[in-house]
């Protein structure tokens, strides 16, 4: 059984941050009342195995002035940090930003990622972002353009890592017939160009792929004590998984899908 190492580094970071925002000293007496000691605290932010149990974690989210909904998310990741799988909520992306995902992909070396509804996130244009989200009626207006400016962050993020990060994606032709204008093909060009950034398309004529059946992306890590994790997505709620088996299946697939895939400047509208 995996121990979700990546997870626990993210939520440790993610009590550090919270720490500073709050202004609370990390030999504070409070901390030492709640963990126990003060070197307690320092592994549970290092992303080290500790004994701190569920409710400890909610009174560290407390006096760090966690909302109820960050509290919550935390919290229950938590309880499942030692299983081989674990789920992301939208409803904490969407009211706090709070997402392990988006921790994830801040420090993974590589990505891979393979769509079959729509352009990769990471590659979308804002006007292909904002009619995506003018066909959802879920949204609030302001929850879409927090989305949007939160998509367009991530970008902005991504390209400021340069070439430290080399993401390849594998795009089902359906996605690119469907919404995709000539902008955004433009864009997907010009991105190809780059020397850290791969991204092919898989053609009708190629046929189905038998392993390619669901969207997923896939990232690695520097730290070799990482395990590498598949993503998967879905509406309400996403999930993450490390299990061994279920991520090299999930590489296989893509490297097949890559095989038979063509270059997006093969493609036309």
């Amino acid at each position: 059984m995996a121990d979700a190492k990546a997870l626990r580094r993210e939520i440790g970071r993610e009590f550090d941050k919270m720490r500073d925002a709050a202004r609370v000293p990390a030999n504070e007496i409070r901390i030492i009342k709640i963990c126990g000691s003060t070197r307690t605290f320092a592994r549970l932010v290092k992303g080290e195995r500790t004994n701190l149990t569920y409710p400890v974690i909610g009174a560290l989210c407390d006096l760090f002035g966690a909302s109820p909904q960050k509290k919550f998310e935390i919290q229950r990741l938590w309880d499942v940090l030692d299983n081989t799988s674990f789920s992301e909520s939208a409803e904490a992306w969407l009211k706090d930003g709070f997402s392990p995902y988006l921790g994830f992909e801040r420090i993974a070396v590589r990505l891979d990622l393979h769509e079959m509804s729509f352009v990769p996130g990471l590659f979308q244009t804002e006007s292909y972002v904002r009619r995506l989200h003018d066909h959802n009626n879920r949204l609030e207006p302001t929850e879409a353009e927090n989305l949007i400016e939160l998509r367009l962050r991530r970008q902005q993020d991504m390209d400021d890592r340069g070439e430290t990060v080399t993401i390849r994606a594998l795009i089902q032709e359906g996605a690119l017939r469907s919404g995709c204008d000539l902008e955004q093909l433009e864009h997907l060009c010009e991105l190809d160009e780059r020397p850290n950034i791969t991204i092919a398309y898989l053609p009708f004529s190629a046929g189905p792929h038998p392993e390619l059946i669901a969207p997923f992306n896939l990232l690695s890590f520097l730290n070799d004590k990482d395990p590498d994790l598949v993503y998967f997505e879905a509406t309400g709620e996403s999930r993450f998984v490390e299990a061994l088996e279920t991520v090299q299946a999930c590489r296989r697939a893509f490297e097949s899908g890559l095989g038979q895939a063509r270059t997006i400047k093969e493609f036309r509208l």
